[in-house]
């Protein structure tokens, strides 16, 4: 399994979290010989523990190492490792417990790959995609001047691009000149290219020509039907043909798959909001803040990703500004210092 890949997946989960590792009041002993409290375990490890009980997702943290699996599942995932247990980990009045071979298969080893990634390292985020949006027939927004989406973004991108490579990052375009890309074919190329992070750059219109500023955009949470439509589960495929584990295995394909969209609904959000003010600031306009959409791009990528809003063309000031190479050339350095705090994080 690509290290990348999987590190990518094994980001943090949000919302609806009950934390472990708090102090409580004694528990009665659990009936087996083989099980314990995952919480006693972690207390006496320096292990902080999370418990999503919407999608029953327990993620363990050590330093900069984490580790996940889900309820009722023999399955631990920990950076390029698939780690089986004896027996699976359960919930048991209200507690999670696990069997006698966690301690030394997952708690262990935790902590030794966090002492060999502190040597390493090695930054989890090493590829990105960039999608300057619309292009060929599709011009996107057109400014009162008739300045026109698709050339704004693509400029805006392929700086963005330099400065990231000068940053030692990996960096793959959707497209890289005035041609049109299906929206399909743009997040499927992330898949393909086994990305950490979609980060799509557009220019924004309003009925109300005095509307200015900057905002980005994070993928709201799905409903169930959304979350299984085709699209996405052809994305998903694509991206499982680069990870290291049985075809036929169904409990972890399901595992990674919950990892994906925890993962992703939680990183995007963090990512939108600091961008917009990395962006905002850089060029002294407004900042209208992280949204939620259902746009395309944001709904069929599996990894985190954004959707930039760099400014409006139906407001007349901006889209002068828009056309100033100076000025695009701020937003590509405010929204490359937004990616690489992200990186930087992650490290």
């Amino acid at each position: 399994m690509k290290n990348r890949t999987v590190l990518c997946l094994l980001a943090v989960l949000a919302s609806a979290i009950l934390s472990g590792c708090a102090t409580t009041s004694k528990r009665p002993p659990v009936s087996g010989k083989e099980q314990a409290y995952l919480q006693d375990i972690c207390e006496s490890n320096g292990i902080v523990w999370e418990w999503e009980q919407v999608s029953e997702v327990v993620t363990l943290k050590y330093r900069n190492t984490r580790a996940q699996a889900m309820i009722d599942s023999d399955v631990v995932l920990m950076g390029d490792e698939k780690i089986s247990l004896s027996a699976p980990i359960r919930r048991t009045r209200g507690a999670v417990t696990v069997p006698g071979d966690f301690q030394w298969k997952v708690i262990d080893r935790l902590r030794q790959k966090t002492v060999a990634q502190k040597s390493d390292g090695i930054p989890k985020v090493r590829k990105i995609v960039l999608d300057a949006g619309h292009g060929g027939k599709d011009p996107g927004a057109i400014g009162r001047n008739g300045t026109k989406e698709k050339g704004i973004v693509l400029d805006i991108a392929q700086r963005l691009k330099k400065i990231l490579q000068e940053r030692g990052m990996n960096v793959v375009m959707t497209r890289d000149s005035d041609e049109f890309i299906p929206l399909e074919g743009r997040t499927a190329i992330a898949c393909r290219q086994n990305a950490d992070l979609f980060v799509s750059i557009h220019a924004n219109a309003s009925p109300a020509r005095s509307v200015y500023g900057v905002e980005v955009y994070s993928q709201k949470p799905l409903k169930k039907i959304s979350r299984i439509a085709l699209e996405r589960k052809i994305n998903e495929d694509l991206l499982f043909k680069n990870l290291a584990m049985r075809r036929d295995s169904s409990d972890v394909k399901k595992i990674v798959s919950d990892m994906l969209y925890g993962n992703k609904q939680a990183e995007s959000k963090d990512l939108a909001e600091n961008m917009a003010q990395k962006v905002s600031r850089q060029i002294k306009t407004k900042d209208l803040g992280a949204k939620t959409a259902d746009f395309h791009v944001l709904r069929n990528t599996l990894i985190p990703a954004v959707l930039v809003e760099v400014g409006f063309l139906s407001n007349p000031k901006e889209e002068k500004l828009l056309n100033n190479s100076e000025y695009r050339q701020k937003i590509a350095q405010g929204v490359a210092e937004g990616i690489m705090d992200y990186v930087n994080e992650r490290k």
